[in-house]
């Protein structure tokens, strides 16, 4: 299969198992925990690691953000275990997508940093998250942050496999 039909059918892929996630999201938590980790298992050991590592960074941005009294999600607590789901899929579909691109690294970051807040603002609407603090300054906080760690995750060395 062509890379570039590979990278667009995973990111419909991600597409779809994001709005489920958003739209259901304790409803089907069992489901989206075993999708999560089957698609990091599927992954080459080699890549297992920096997906780990990515999601745990992202989770912790969003218990960050949470702390800070910037985001609340639906149903309390600092991070629903359907966001950790969310985190490690979202991981484990970027790492592979980014092994697959040949778009330069700066473009990825800056396709996630405007990426990101986007999809926390559909989830807002979405009612599966609520904005404490005024759209704009959340917005802002949220680019800071996927900008912050889509830099750090692609300057880390890594092999092409």
């Amino acid at each position: 299969m062509k890379r570039p039909l590979q990278l667009c059918l995973l990111a419909i892929a991600f597409d779809l198992y994001w709005t489920l996630v958003v739209l259901f999201r304790e409803r089907g938590l069992i489901l989206w925990l075993v999708l999560s980790l089957l698609a990091w298992w599927l992954l080459s050991p080699a890549h297992r690691v920096s997906v780990l590592l990515l999601a745990a960074a992202g989770t912790a941005m969003d218990a960050f953000w949470v702390a800070r009294g910037l985001i609340a999600f639906d149903g309390g607590g600092v991070l629903p275990l359907w966001m950790v789901s969310l985190w490690l899929m979202f991981a484990t579909v970027w790492t592979r997508m980014t092994y697959l691109s040949t778009l330069p690294g700066w473009v990825l970051t800056l396709m996630a940093t405007l990426g990101g807040p986007v999809a926390y603002w559909l989830g807002k609407h979405l009612g599966a998250i609520n904005f404490l603090a005024p759209t704009f300054v959340v917005v802002l906080w949220m680019a800071a942050g996927w900008f912050t760690l889509m830099l750090f995750f692609h300057l880390l060395p890594r092999r092409r496999t």
